[in-house]
């Protein structure tokens, strides 16, 4: 692939570009395929969509990256025994709080001002 490459093109009526042959070649798309378009302090960059699964293969596959999949599950299991945990500390709650709903409902009244 070229390192660099500039063209001119102009814009038509409906809003369209015309992607010079040498460009597409460049970034190895043809009719039908997708292109990624970003828009940056008024520049645009264009990155097709092969380029972009490519990278995001790379960066969950070996080299530094780790192992992504046992990374997203450990923290997916983490967030289950914080919420386990969390449901036992309310249901321990709820087993030493002996009030009845009246009582309940006169506290939540009374914090809020609105005693009956």
């Amino acid at each position: 692939m070229t390192d660099s490459l500039h063209f001119d093109t102009k814009v038509s009526r409906e809003g369209r570009i015309v992607l010079p042959a040498s460009l597409r070649a460049a970034l190895g798309v043809g009719p039908g395929d997708s292109l990624h378009i970003s828009v940056h302090n008024g520049e645009a960059r264009l990155v097709s969509a092969q380029t972009l699964l490519n990278a995001v293969w790379a960066n969950n596959h070996g080299g530094d990256a780790g192992d992504s999949t046992n990374d997203l599950r450990q923290v997916r299991r983490d967030d289950q025994s914080r919420a386990a945990a969390k449901w036992d500390r309310v249901a321990a709650a709820s087993a030493q709080d002996t009030r009845d709903e009246a009582e309940i409902e006169a506290g939540l009244l009374s914090a809020l001002g609105l005693t009956q």
